[in-house]
């Protein structure tokens, strides 16, 4: 079953599905990137798969939330976005999540 993409806000859905306000607001190279990590998400059986095949990490500050490397200057910050059946206590299991929600690309370097 693909990932489902829900967005924080139609800014952020504008530039996450169309290559030409992708690239126009992060550039040549991270737009096109965006889009293929993007894709990768969606064709991924969970967002688990990111993390094993190094393109993205779960964020250590909250257990609910992932970054997803598009490139040296950018990544993307997502979060679960339904509640599916917990892992070990207190801690999600990222292999059954379904939905993502897409909240922010921000600058590698800011945090």
């Amino acid at each position: 079953m693909p990932i489902q993409l829900a967005f924080q806000d139609e800014n952020l859905r504008k530039v996450c599905e169309s290559t030409v306000s992708a690239k126009r607001k992060y550039g040549g190279l991270a737009g096109p990137s965006l889009h293929a990590r993007l894709a990768d998400l969606k064709a991924a059986d969970s967002p688990s798969d990111l993390v094993d095949w190094g393109l993205a990490k779960f964020d250590q500050a909250s257990d609910s939330q992932i970054i997803i490397f598009i490139d040296d200057e950018y990544h993307v910050r997502a979060a679960a976005n339904h509640n599916p059946p917990p892992g070990t206590p207190g801690k999600l299991d990222w292999k059954q999540v379904t939905r993502v929600k897409i909240l922010s690309i921000e600058r590698a370097n800011e945090n």
